[in-house]
């Protein structure tokens, strides 16, 4: 799934322009790495940490 989709289906950004306005400037990270690409391509099949500022944190855990 795209990160700027994940980001605004779970309610982390509200909407897809704030979540790219969001990544480029530095607010994103998955996994404890900044984000800097608005076309990253994320594979849930293993569990993710993402963070949204200092304060918003989400894990997403696959359902397998």
């Amino acid at each position: 799934i795209n990160i700027v989709e994940l980001l605004s289906l779970t309610g982390l950004a509200s909407s897809n322009s704030d979540a790219r306005r969001l990544i480029e400037g530095g607010g994103v990270k998955v996994d404890n790495k900044k984000v800097m690409d608005i076309g990253l391509e994320l594979s849930l099949e293993k569990e993710k940490l993402i963070q949204v500022g200092k304060r918003k944190f989400l894990k997403v855990i696959s359902e397998s």
